[in-house]
């Protein structure tokens, strides 16, 4: 081998095993920076150590805001709903609104963070998801309790699956498809829920045009996030 073709083969290993752990110990918990792919492709097999321990950390609640009538009331359905800003989260809001009686039913959206919004307190960030729960809770029905909103931080799938423990939820809600390619590269939040939660998760997919609209995915979207449903 020569010397260039072993010089090359160290730099493709040093940057797949940076890369890898950064995507591995961090991408699959929550992480989506991209300094930090810099600082793996960077620092190589010197980053695996960091990577492993910044992907322990616990989950965190950054914020709660709950309803007037507390935490649970007897005889009353709790369902927790994630949202992200997605045409799929999105729907989720609009059919645990239209499938769940709000006389009979308490709603909790919940919006995860990255974890490096709770460690660097990245405030404009915190302050733009709980803007987007106060949204999504207007598209619910007015003569139910007013919903419980939650900015969380960490793994997304565990993350909601210890705030429904927390929120005794009954139900699960979730878009099948969440916002980016986390999806694709790092598996499907909605697929690990259905797969480990104990209660009942609904998965809503993209909203069904009316026949003969037209209308594009694209431009439905930009209408609900402005608007509501």
């Amino acid at each position: 081998m020569s010397t260039s073709s072993f010089v090359l083969l160290v730099v493709l290993l040093w940057l797949l095993l940076g890369l890898g752990s950064a995507l591995l110990f961090l991408g699959r918990h929550g992480y989506h920076s991209p300094t930090w792919y810099f600082l793996g492709a960077a620092l190589g097999p010197l980053f695996v150590p960091i990577a492993m321990e910044r992907g322990r950390r616990s989950s965190r609640v950054l914020e709660r805001s709950a309803s007037s009538e507390g935490p649970v009331v007897a005889g009353r359905t709790t369902v927790l709903v994630a949202v992200d800003g997605s045409i799929e989260s999105d729907q989720a809001v609009r059919d645990a609104g239209r499938l769940f009686h709000p006389a009979h039913t308490r709603i909790v959206l919940a919006a995860v963070a990255d974890p490096d919004v709770a460690e660097f307190t990245d405030t404009a960030r915190q302050h733009q998801l709980h803007e987007l729960l106060a949204t999504r809770a207007a598209w619910l029905p007015a003569d139910g309790p007013a919903p419980v909103l939650e900015v969380l931080c960490g793994q997304p799938d565990l993350v909601l699956l210890e705030a429904a423990a927390t929120e005794q939820a009954d139900a699960l809600v979730i878009g099948r498809r969440g916002r980016g390619l986390s999806h694709r590269l790092l598996g499907s939040v909605a697929r690990s829920l259905t797969q480990r939660s104990p209660v009942p998760v609904l998965l809503a997919g993209r909203p069904v045009p009316p026949a003969g609209s037209g209308a594009a995915d694209e431009d439905r979207a930009v209408i609900g996030r402005q608007g509501g449903p």
